[in-house]
């Protein structure tokens, strides 16, 4: 991919912040590699990049009960 789908503006290789709210607990995941549209700032994640964030939302939902921040750059998976 080389243009974001909303605007057509022209994405850039950037860390983001993704949060997750669940029914019991919301998951922060801090410097997400993403590319994100220079123009509309919509983020775009890899398949890898989400296979790990699904990964890391999985393991911290059933250990936590309200708020967790984790850094994607960590070994948390």
């Amino acid at each position: 991919m080389t243009n974001c789908f909303r605007c057509k503006g022209e994405l850039d290789s950037k860390l983001k912040t993704h949060a997750v709210t669940l029914e019991q607990c919301v998951i922060i995941v801090k410097n997400v590699p993403a590319l994100v549209c220079n123009q509309c700032g919509e983020a775009y994640f890899t398949d890898d990049v989400m296979q790990k964030l699904e990964t890391i939302v999985d393991k911290l939902e059933s250990m936590i009960k309200e708020v967790a921040i984790v850094d994607y750059l960590d070994d948390v998976a």
